[in-house]
């Protein structure tokens, strides 16, 4: 499709507009890009084919491995002081969890110490 006659027949069609709009259309026209036209035989490289010396599984593990490494690279990793922090809030945690579940079992291994005898 070629553009400049497109904007050709607009010009010609919009005899009625005003000054401001013409002058748009005509800086239009000195500003045009040039396309490329795509290659209409592009070769396309045919899939790897996997050598049969090699175990399927062999390749299936690999791809996998690739996948990790690849979805590592991805991972924004905490710095040091945010490692820290938490886990100083897991450690705090883990032990007042602890204190309390040894509370309540002394509580009720008394109450069946009283009631059994």
């Amino acid at each position: 499709m070629d553009l400049t006659k497109l904007f050709q027949k607009k010009n010609d069609e919009g005899g009625g507009r005003s000054n401001k709009v013409q002058k748009v259309d005509s800086s239009r026209k000195s500003v045009q890009k040039v396309v490329k036209a795509k290659k209409a035989d592009t070769v396309k490289k045919a899939p790897k084919k996997p050598d049969e010396n090699v175990a399927p599984w062999w390749e299936q593990s690999r791809q996998y491995l690739r996948e990790v490494v690849y979805e590592l690279r991805r991972v924004v990793w905490p710095s040091r002081k945010e490692t820290i922090g938490s886990t100083s809030v897991v450690l705090v945690i883990v032990i007042l969890c602890g204190i309390f579940l040894g509370v309540v079992d002394l509580i009720l291994s008394r109450l069946i110490r009283v009631f059994v005898g």
